[in-house]
């Protein structure tokens, strides 16, 4: 391959795509004419490539002057191969120089101002003043742009100012060195190797520099953009994606001359060999990293992207060759060709691929189900199309396009193009991201809602297990006790059976009530009758129950009489479970007040409201009132819980399968049972105030005329919902021997109360309160000898009242018997944590319940025996250790120091001791009588005389000093007080003490 072939395939590669023009024919003379009737002059360029002679200087010392010597001028031969246009090429590595000269011809009728373009890397013009002298001017595309004779307005094009005198002939002569930088597109098919008028160039300038600028700033606003989204979502396509454009922008300054004119001025770029592989190979580089992330070539073609990234390396390596090879010689000119243009020619062939590989990347990886793929071949196609318009047409001159498509649109098109890819890309990423965090937020929503439901129905079946084993207990505990004792419960065991056994099967008729509903097979058996009578039986049924609290309940209607369709037993369940909740929750002395009405607009329905002036509903617990299984969260410390939390029973409406609390289903059934009948119940409430619910039903007069129940039947029916109550609950009274023990028993359910009695009452008192709030300030006064409670109460639940009686030192030495549903392991150690003594489980077997009891006795005789013996107290040792064998040892051991710092006051008195301690005196007596078996008094008594003779045994103190030390104000009652609890007087152990250390 000749040395001309490789600069030219040089500076394909240089320059990304050829840009250049065709070789131009040479003219018919030799001088070059400007006329006012050329088609060229009305253009306002003409080009003298065709007039051009050269002569090859060997020597590089001729001066101008021997150069435009007449003699010289037969050295000048006609540039027929082109030789004036790529200087050098036929040059060898010692020949640098090419003279040219040209021959202008003004027609012109006045002077006129031209500027001059030959492409070279070092060009100087001289131009004849006289015959002996020249105006000499500088330039060159490698030429520092400041240096120049003509900087202008467009840095890239070396030309140089040219004067032409109105009908003279100047001849021109050139001195090149070297291969001129290769030009932009548009810049070489339109300026090189021409004289142009500067407002020709002006006017061209004006729109490339628009265009420039455009382009460049579009470049740039796209490359921060996408820095920016890098910042903010750290998502490295973005990144790669910046760099990469702006390796674009750095390349279209370069050979639109911005590098040059602004950035590099003073800096010689004689060799953008040097720099054009280094901006290429970055171009390429991140290129390659966007690409590869856009195209997701490590995921779905592996190969593909090992292949480009050796590519790349080689491009890398050869670059590096180029530029050390460049810089070796001090120039691109200076290099042999031989070596030198086999490595450009290496590069070439390697670099052709990294222009086809991202195409056929990006066909394979839309293939393989990249969609995204396909506007990236959209962006490369349109790059692709329009280079090869101008670049091919800019080499053979085929069409006549307008300027503008010279410029970069290709490029910014590609790149925009790609940024639309991009965003599309980081859209589909964020709606997928969105999707999985959506399916994430549903899934932790089902699984919130399924833990939910699994604590709902866990407290359900906890609460229904509990409805289940309270009257299972009752029952299977009175027939042991009609068995054992038949005289005692004949009558009344036998009725506490059936009361309870009715309660199962209405808890089980409720559980399978939902059930139907659910699955939509729950009967319905209407009849047509008064519903007003029906109404007010229901009211009347539970007039009883109302009286028991001093509570006026009324009904009231109008109209007075109304025939309609009506469901008996749905109707029935629905009111009574209101009024059932009203009549609990309304305090002593209260009303509970139920009202039927009849409304005829829009439609005819009957409305009928139970209202009470009750502790009413919570504004936050109102809106799930007939939720299914819904209980609210537990109160605070010391406002007491509920079943399993705060139950239906505090938010004020429970389900009356028990005495108080519900398993969460009363309201629900209710509910479901109003819309079963088509109908709808709401709900309103004021706390501190009542509520109001309200049951609407639709009028309708179809069925078949009768009715099913008469007084009596309702009565039986509705007597599920009506608790039995005792009609004198025990509290005050003392026991009857000092054999017996007081028992204080916490349990909301009457008959269970009924039936602890029974079992306890050969042994113990026992004093009962229905809640947690209650028992505990009934401990409180009552000091009792031992506290059997249930765990799931109103008010406050067992749990919580336990752990404030061990809390509390006037309470904490009492022991608690906790029973409960809950037989759990988990469940049993709550309440073991909570301070409970012992833990039985509903139904529990009562000769279990009477030893747990007598052991918990037992063990407190034994607490008695260590407390009656002070010895524990009066060891000598400066401290007490932090734990205790017991817990009440502290108390112990408070009570005692502070009767010790006081035991040399004579006048100190047990009143001042309870103030001292925080109890009052009656409390104070019976926790320590509890504690000791003892009286308050005795014990001080003993503490001053333990202390007397611990000063007595270890200090030089008389027997007076003593017991004035101690309190003891006469010596002989001192004397008679220590031989009574020593078996010794006090001379007497002084005396012992005395042998014994002269023993010593």
């Amino acid at each position: 391959m000749s040395t001309r072939l490789y600069i030219r395939l040089f500076a394909f590669l240089l320059s990304g795509w050829l840009p250049i023009v065709g070789t131009a024919q040479p003219g018919g003379g030799g001088v070059l004419a400007l006329s006012p009737a050329d088609e060229a002059y009305q253009a306002g360029r003409y080009y003298f490539g065709d007039y051009l002679y050269v002569f090859v200087d060997s020597t590089e010392t001729r001066a101008i002057e021997a150069v435009a010597a007449p003699s010289f001028q037969p050295h000048f031969a006609k540039d027929s191969l082109g030789q004036a246009r790529w200087f050098g090429s036929d040059l060898g590595p010692g020949i640098q120089y090419i003279w040219a000269r040209l021959a202008i011809h003004s027609q012109l009728e006045y002077d006129q101002e031209w500027l001059i373009n030959i492409s070279a890397a070092e060009v100087d013009l001289y131009i004849p003043v006289d015959s002996n002298r020249f105006m000499h001017h500088r330039s060159g595309s490698v030429l520092p742009f400041r240096e120049r004779t003509f900087q202008g307005s467009y840095g890239i094009l070396p030309c140089l100012p040219l004067f032409i005198p109105a009908g003279d002939t100047l001849t021109l002569y050139f001195r090149l060195k070297g291969v001129g930088y290769p030009l932009r597109n548009d810049l070489a098919a339109t300026f090189n190797q021409t004289i142009f008028r500067p407002e020709v160039y002006s006017a061209w300038d004006r729109r490339a520099r628009f265009l420039d600028a455009m382009i460049i700033g579009i470049l740039l606003a796209v490359a921060i953009y996408h820095l920016i989204i890098f910042l903010y979502q750290r998502q490295y396509v973005s990144l790669f994606f910046s760099l990469f454009v702006l390796g674009i922008a750095l390349l279209i300054m370069m050979f639109s001359g911005y590098s040059q004119e602004f950035i590099l001025s003073a800096y010689n770029l004689r060799n953008g060999i040097i720099f054009s592989p280094i901006t290429y190979f970055v171009v390429f580089l991140f290129y390659y990293l966007f690409s590869r992330l856009y195209l997701k070539l490590p995921e779905i073609l592996p190969v593909w992207d090992k292949i480009w990234a050796v590519l790349l390396f080689i491009n890398l390596l050869t670059g590096a060759m180029v530029i050390n090879m460049v810089l070796a010689a001090g120039g691109l000119w200076n290099v042999a060709p031989g070596q030198f243009f086999k490595l450009v020619s290496v590069r070439g062939i390697v670099d052709i691929p990294l222009y086809i590989i991202p195409v056929a990347a990006a066909i394979a990886a839309w293939y393989r189900g990249n969609k995204a793929a396909g506007i990236y071949l959209i962006a490369i196609f349109t790059f692709v199309l329009q280079s090869l318009v101008k670049d091919v047409n800019a080499w053979f001159g085929i069409l006549s396009l307008p300027e503008w498509l010279y410029s970069d649109i290709g490029t910014t098109t590609m790149v925009l193009l790609f940024a639309m890819g991009i965003a599309r890309q980081l859209k589909t990423l964020q709606e997928e991201k969105t999707a999985a965090e959506q399916a994430e937020q549903v899934e932790r929503a089902e699984a919130s809602r399924i833990r939910e439901l699994d604590a709902f129905k866990s407290r359900f079946y906890t609460n229904i297990t509990h409805q289940f084993r309270t009257p299972l207990t009752i029952i299977l505990g009175m027939a042991g006790q009609i068995q054992s004792h038949p005289s005692a419960w004949l009558h009344k065991g036998p009725e506490m059976i059936r009361r309870n056994g009715r309660r199962l099967l209405q808890l089980v008729d409720q559980i399978l009530t939902l059930s139907r509903l659910e699955t939509g097979q729950l009967p319905a058996r209407f009849v047509q009758d008064d519903v007003i009578r029906y109404l007010k039986y229901i009211v009347e049924s539970f007039h009883s129950s109302a009286e028991q609290k001093n509570i006026h309940l009324e009904f009231s209607s109008e109209p007075k009489e109304l025939v309609i369709d009506y469901e008996p037993d749905k109707l029935m369940d629905i009111l009574s479970n209101l009024i059932s909740n009203a009549i609990k929750f309304t305090p002593q002395g209260g009303a509970v007040q139920v009202t039927a009405r009849l409304q005829s607009e829009p439609v005819e329905t009957l409305t009928f409201q139970v209202k009470d002036n009750g502790p009413g509903i919570a504004p936050e617990h109102l809106p799930r009132i007939f939720d299914r299984f819904y209980h609210a969260s537990p109160g605070p410390k010391g406002g007491g819980g509920g079943k399993a939390g705060l139950s239906e029973a505090q938010l004020g409406f429970p389900s009356p399968l028990d005495g108080q609390g519900g398993a969460g289903i009363g309201l629900a059934l209710t509910y479901e049972l109003a819309h079963f009948l088509k109908g709808k119940i709401t709900a309103e409430s004021e706390p501190g105030k009542g509520a109001v619910f309200s049951v609407t039903l639709p009028v309708t007069r179809s069925a078949p005329v009768g009715h099913e129940y008469g007084p009596s039947d309702i009565r039986e029916a509705v007597s599920a919902y009506i608790p039995w109550q005792e009609a004198a609950r025990q509290t005050e009274v003392k026991a009857v021997s000092p054999e017996q023990y007081t028992v204080l028993l916490v349990e909301d359910n009457e008959d269970m109360v009924a039936y602890i009695r029974a079992i306890l009452n050969a042994r113990f008192h026992c004093v009962a309160e229905p809640d947690g709030k209650q028992g505990l300030a009934k401990a409180r006064t009552l000091i009792p000898d031992i506290i059997i409670s249930d765990i799931m109460m109103p008010e406050m639940d067992g749990l919580e009242m336990c752990r404030q009686l061990k809390a509390d030192k006037r309470t904490s030495h009492i022991p608690v018997i906790l029973l409960t549903a809950k037989s759990d392991d988990a469940s049993r150690i709550e309440g073991l944590q909570a301070g409970a003594d012992a833990y039985l489980a509903k139904p529990f077997n009562q000769t279990e319940l009477l030893v747990r009891a007598g052991n918990l006795i037992e063990l407190r005789a034994q607490l008695q025996e260590r407390y009656r013996d002070l010895s524990f107290l009066f060891q000598l040792r400066p401290d007490y250790p932090e734990e205790d064998i017991h817990p009440e040892d502290h108390f112990m051991r408070e009570l005692h120091s502070i009767i010790e710092a006081n035991l040399s006051n004579a006048q100190f008195s047990i009143s001042q001791l309870c103030e001292q301690i925080g109890m009052s005196r009656a409390t104070l007596y019976k926790k320590f009588k509890a504690l000791s078996n003892q009286s308050i008094a005795h014990f001080i008594r003993r503490a001053r005389l333990h202390k007397a003779r611990q000063l007595l045994e270890n200090t030089s103190l008389n027997v007076s000093q003593v017991a004035i030390d101690v309190g003891f104000k006469n010596l002989s009652t001192f004397s008679r007080s220590f031989s009574e609890e020593f078996g010794l007087n006090p001379s007497e152990i002084k005396k012992r003490e005395e042998n014994l250390l002269k023993k010593r």
